[in-house]
């Protein structure tokens, strides 16, 4: 990358939500509330902001799962959340998920993906990652596939959304598939990658492989 372009570069930090003040955590819960992530989420209602600090409070005491805000390094504004669920040292396996607000996609989705596989292989210790995706949300579905991930199942008639029910997509991936084709999924997406500059904030609490 020439330096012209690594001028033109989206500076995004990952930092673990728990690090941040509260005025900056309370701004995360209006990205939860957007209609457009709601849609795809277990939880779809209108959070409070009780419900939300009820949450991040358990957070607390959850070794088992991390979860960043997604910000933008030029305002300090959150853009999103990424989070690593169900960590199984044991197993060395664990789940995943993000979502980004309505004015923040364009590319910044598949950034995200990219950093934040090489985290979780890289700096966690997990061998093996899935994720779930509500039937319906083709366009995450297809972007994993992108990112080498493999349709492991779908959990028919599995959940309730707008008083009906509906599947979810299973999906996987494993340390060494992603080790073997990292390079070329940067390749296929270099152009849309290079536009952003994506740093992840590990806690200290958090040590590679452990809980």
């Amino acid at each position: 990358m020439d330096s012209n372009a690594a001028a033109k570069q989206n500076i995004i930090r990952l930092v673990p939500l728990l690090d941040l003040p509260e005025p900056v955590q309370m701004l995360v819960r209006d990205i939860r509330n957007e209609e457009g992530v709601r849609r795809w989420m277990y939880t779809d209602h209108l959070i409070t902001a009780n419900e939300h600090m009820a949450w991040i409070q358990k957070l607390k005491g959850d070794a088992h799962q991390l979860v960043f805000a997604v910000l933008d390094s030029e305002n300090g504004a959150p853009l999103g959340l990424a989070s690593v669920n169900a960590i199984d040292p044991h197993h060395q396996r664990a789940d995943w998920a993000y979502y980004l607000c309505e004015g923040a996609r364009g590319g910044l989705g598949a950034a995200i993906e990219y950093a934040f596989l090489d985290f979780i292989f890289g700096e966690l210790g997990i061998e093996k990652l899935n994720c779930e995706v509500i039937e319906g949300n083709d366009a995450v579905v297809k972007l994993h596939r992108k990112f080498l991930f493999e349709e492991e199942g779908l959990r028919r008639s599995n959940i309730v959304k707008n008083g009906a029910r509906t599947g979810v997509h299973l999906l996987g991936l494993s340390k060494v598939q992603w080790m073997a084709g990292r390079e070329m999924v940067y390749h296929r997406f270099c152009r849309v990658l290079d536009r952003f500059s994506v740093s992840i904030l590990r806690p200290d609490s958090i040590k590679a492989g452990a809980s």
